[in-house]
């Protein structure tokens, strides 16, 4: 038998193939397309780059000057160039946690309102929330409907909202004139609920509530959705009555939903300043005064210490960031 041999010059060059018989240049073409997914989440990454990571170094950087938002701007940290500001390291943060009697004041104040705040409107919120899911879930005829007027505040512009409910809590408003027409007229209040210093607050945290009741509903609705049927048949088999039945059952069951709304709702309350400034600003003497609305008011108002600003803004997040920790741990723990 004839056998033939290649000689070295006719060798086919192996560097370029691997070892299924495929090209070099293949083989990458092949590689960049399966990363061609990660092309997708670039737009997402240069805007949260741009408009996430950036703006919080740069309010940090901006925490430790003092300048008033005009003239010296700068694209990187320090924020702004000398002299329109300058650099007065954890002044700021002094002045308005002891050193400033009157930013102190009002500033310890205002996280009091936001404290209490947070636990009135989440508990209110939770109480009124399970049991109108509950019921809401039990209804088969008209849920739809029933539904949609119980979510009307979440659809409805928070601005208006919010005028709506200043003109109830008016001395000649709606809410008066029921307490009169009831024969209540020790309850209403001569100046208005919301000039009122002992009544504000409350009735700030009353819209709140009624706000935060939609969306904390359907959370609950949702997860008794997801429940087993099994469960509540067992019960009631063994002869456990309907507040038993939620103790010991649709409760813990709920209770990861629990946790969802509990650290959404103090986030919101912690945050919130837009109600307040649009209500009372904050009055009537600070009695209605939070955090956010002075940061707004040092960042964009008539004192225009932006420094100042950053500073309570980060005291804010600590506040926010160590409730929001304490609820988890508290929840884990019970689960």
């Amino acid at each position: 038998m004839l056998q033939t041999h290649s000689s070295p010059d006719t060798k086919p060059d192996l560097r370029a193939w691997d070892t299924t018989g495929v090209p070099r240049s293949r083989r990458i073409i092949r590689a960049l397309r399966k990363q061609s997914n990660i092309l997708f989440i670039v737009p997402a990454l240069i805007v949260f780059l741009i408009f996430g990571l950036y703006t919080v170094i740069y309010s940090i950087a901006l925490s430790f000057f003092r300048w008033n938002g005009f003239g010296g701007f700068s694209l990187l940290p320090p924020a702004c160039d000398y002299p329109m500001c300058q650099f007065v390291g954890l002044d700021n943060f002094r002045e308005f946690l002891y050193q400033n009697p009157t930013m102190s004041a009002l500033f310890w104040q205002s996280i009091g309102n936001n404290v209490i705040m947070a636990v009135v409107v989440t508990a209110g919120t939770i109480i009124i929330a399970l049991p109108l899911a509950i019921a809401l879930n039990r209804v088969i005829r008209g849920q739809s409907l029933l539904r949609t007027i119980i979510l009307l505040p979440m659809v409805t512009a928070g601005i208006a909202i919010f005028y709506v409910w200043s003109f109830i809590y008016q001395s000649d408003g709606l809410l008066n004139t029921v307490l009169k027409t009831f024969g209540l007229g020790s309850l209403q209040a001569a100046g208005g609920w919301l000039g009122d210093p002992s009544r504000a607050l409350p009735a700030l945290m009353l819209v709140m509530i009624w706000s935060g009741v939609p969306i904390a509903m359907l959370f609950f609705l949702t997860g008794l959705q997801t429940i087993d049927s099994t469960y509540f048949e067992a019960a009631r088999i063994d002869g456990a009555n309907a507040l038993q039945v939620l103790w010991n059952i649709t409760w813990p069951l709920l209770r990861p939903i629990t946790v969802i709304i509990v650290i959404l709702s103090i986030n919101g309350t912690l945050q919130n300043y837009e109600q307040v400034y649009l209500m009372t600003n904050g009055g009537p003497a600070g009695h209605t005064a939070v955090v956010g609305l002075q940061i707004f008011n040092y960042g964009f108002g008539d004192q225009r210490q932006l420094g100042v600003a950053s500073a309570m803004s980060w005291i804010l997040f600590l506040v926010v960031f160590i409730i929001s920790l304490a609820n988890l741990r508290i929840f884990r723990a019970k689960d």
